[in-house]
């Protein structure tokens, strides 16, 4: 939650700036008749579409091992990313970063448990307030340095203080210091309980204590980018990484030689390089299906995006104050329908979190789509459909507006849909306000919407206080957009944080207790899991590729192959 507040703090005012741009308004209802809803199959590439299989539930379950297709030792491969020049260390693209830097723990593909990587084990004081590691032994830094509890001090001291002038990504909430009991053990001190600091502290890139404690940190020149990782730096210009496979890897040497990365402006110019044999392979974002799939020699392999789409209610808004609107609008969405709509790009869940997830709810109860129920509720609140099919309060129709971002290839088809939805099936005048990321994003900020359809990220903890805490729906700054209160969440959420041991079970019980009581009080409707892809020429041995929305898609580059 901290460090959503920073990044907020960070780029609030530039999203302020550009509040003032023109939205474009979509009258409530359209002379042209309203397309039915059909189901639509999306052409496939001209290779078949390979979808990253499904892990088991089950906390502490192995990694999971891709199909066991042998291609020959060695050979190179070259990757293309979106990003631009930067030398942050916590800017560099992600597949730079899992290549050359490991963590004290790694999250398990399978289920976003957190198990022993660095750290060989870990132990949770019963208050929540020391988290102590046990180093791995024989592990080694590329420069040949063996890694230390010096190391790993020096690594939190540098991003945790409060000189520190990077890009945020560690949320260290209330954490006080980190001390070198021996040359293995490290111990972290929290002035108060903090469970959530174990999966962003855990899962922080460690570095050598020279590099640390350097003066330019976290700007590193390319000699400095210095990890434990399967690969190593060779060489590095504003558009290329050149990595080498790190032999001394403690988990096993990567089968491939090399690995170039090679950084492009936008996902426009990595298609045409991909198009012209200038890559091998490209991560492609949520909504990119349509171009990738007309790709010549592509396999592109699906999985679940660590994200949610979901239509937000604003509590502030009277008519939507009541729950028994907000339940009706959402038995009134054919959330199947919707998904038919988006061809296979998305996933319909139930929650803020996907089902595979080590705390997913169990047995959770849920909405059907049921425009009759959603009728009889309006009408239970006051809200009835006279000759003229518009719903009307003590004679005020129910008018709301709809916003969302104009141009998202997912978000703006969706919400035509449920304007639709919401006229046709219940009279409910609903304009809809379609604006560029900026305004969009600015406007949630500021609460100034009725129904708000967005796209989330899903955090990989539990603590999702940012999203649902009532003290956290300040304008300005507060991500919760709706103004959602409840004190039987409140009091969950705080039981994530200062969980005895940071208990993995109690935690879970506590997610659970949220989400049983977001259903009733129906303050977002949760919608669908967008996917997010890895498009590949066929020398890329498909089989080696296993992306997961939890560990992403690069977590296995010491397995990959080509033929």
């Amino acid at each position: 939650m901290m460090l959503m507040n920073k990044i907020v703090t960070t780029f609030l005012a530039t999203l302020l700036a550009l509040a003032a741009c023109t939205p474009v308004r979509i009258p409530t209802s359209d002379a042209t008749p309203t397309r039915p809803v059909t189901a639509t199959r999306t052409p496939a590439a001209s290779n078949a579409t390979q979808v990253a299989t499904r892990a088991p539930t089950a906390i502490g379950t192995p990694l999971p091992t891709p199909t066991p297709s042998e291609g020959p030792e060695g050979g190179t491969l070259a990757v293309g990313v979106v990003g631009a020049a930067n030398a942050d260390v916590n800017a560099l693209p992600q597949i730079v970063q899992r290549a050359l830097f490991d963590s004290l723990l790694q999250i398990d593909p399978a289920n976003g448990a957190l198990k022993p990587a660095l750290a060989e084990k870990y132990d949770v004081s019963n208050d929540a307030t020391t988290i102590t590691f046990r180093l791995r032994s024989g592990v080694r830094f590329h420069n040949g340095d063996a890694l230390t509890a010096d190391d790993v001090v020096a690594t939190l001291q540098a991003f945790s203080a409060t000189t520190f002038r990077g890009t945020p990504l560690t949320d260290f909430g209330t954490f006080k210091s980190a001390t070198a009991l021996d040359p293995q053990t490290v111990q972290l001190t929290f002035s108060d309980a903090y469970c959530p600091a174990l999966a962003s502290i855990g899962t922080l890139k460690i570095l050598p204590r020279a590099v640390a404690t350097s003066a330019n940190f976290p700007r590193l020149s390319p000699a400095q980018l210095i990890g434990t990782g399967a690969f190593k730096l060779a060489a590095r210009t504003d558009e290329q990484f050149a990595l080498e496979r790190n032999a001394d890897y403690f988990r096993g040497a990567p089968h491939l030689d090399a690995l170039t990365v090679r950084v492009y402006a936008d996902a426009a110019a990595a298609r045409a390089a991909f198009a012209a044999k200038q890559i091998d392979l490209f991560p492609a974002a949520p909504g990119d299906y349509a171009p990738i799939k007309k790709l010549a020699d592509a396999n592109v392999v699906a999985f679940d995006a660590s994200e949610f789409i979901a239509l937000l209610f604003n509590l502030d808004t009277p008519t939507l104050n009541d729950p028994r609107v907000r339940q009706a609008l959402t038995y009134a969405l054919d959330r199947a329908a919707l998904a038919n709509d988006l061809a296979g790009q998305a996933r319909l869940i139930n929650t803020s979190a996907l089902p595979e997830y080590w705390a997913y709810p169990q047995n959770l109860p849920g909405y059907s789509f049921d425009p009759a129920k959603a009728k009889q509720l309006l009408a239970d609140a006051g809200w009835r459909a006279n000759g003229d099919g518009i719903l009307r309060q003590n004679g005020k129709p129910m008018r709301l507006e709809l916003w969302t971002e104009a141009d998202d290839p997912l978000l703006e088809p969706l919400a035509f849909r449920m304007r639709e939805t919401f006229g046709a099936a219940l009279g409910v005048q609903v304009e809809l306000e379609l604006n560029d990321r900026p305004g969009w994003i600015t406007r949630a900020f500021q609460h100034r919407f009725d129904l708000l359809l967005i796209a989330r990220k899903i955090p990989l903890d539990v603590d999702q206080r940012a999203y649902w805490q009532s003290d956290q729906n300040a304008k300005g700054i507060g991500f919760n957009f709706g103004s959602y209160a409840n004190p039987r969440v409140d009091g969950a959420l705080k039981d994530l944080v200062r969980a005895p041991g940071c208990d993995v079970k109690t935690r879970a019980a506590a997610f659970g207790e949220i989400h049983r009581a977001l259903v009733p009080d129906a303050p977002v409707v949760f919608l669908f899991a967008p996917k997010e892809y890895l498009v590949a020429r066929e020398r890329v041995l498909a089989e080696r590729l296993a992306p997961s929305p939890f560990a992403g898609g690069f977590w296995n580059l010491s397995d990959w192959r080509v033929k």
